[in-house]
């Protein structure tokens, strides 16, 4: 299990939206908008059933991203370390 940057300050992700290229924002991983209680499970355990089937194995960890502008609300997979 690796260590996500950007869930531990160490970095903070610039990405633009595909549609309008305005400045994406990062509401965090993905798992902790499931269930009341799934932010509190070990991260390995979420991903298992989060619906990305790389996750896991690639040491990746899935943000919400979601457009500041138009909306469009994206998954990215940060490269854990």
């Amino acid at each position: 299990m690796g260590m996500c940057p950007v869930c531990n300050g160490m970095t903070t992700l610039e990405i633009r939206c595909t549609q309008c290229e305005e400045q994406q924002i990062d509401y965090g991983r993905i798992m902790d908008y499931y269930e009341k209680y799934d932010a509190y499970l070990p991260i390995d355990l979420t991903k298992r059933s989060n619906g990305i089937a790389t996750d896991l194995k690639e040491e990746q960890c899935p943000h919400y991203l979601e457009c500041s502008h138009c909306g469009i609300a994206t998954v990215h997979l940060v490269s854990e370390q």
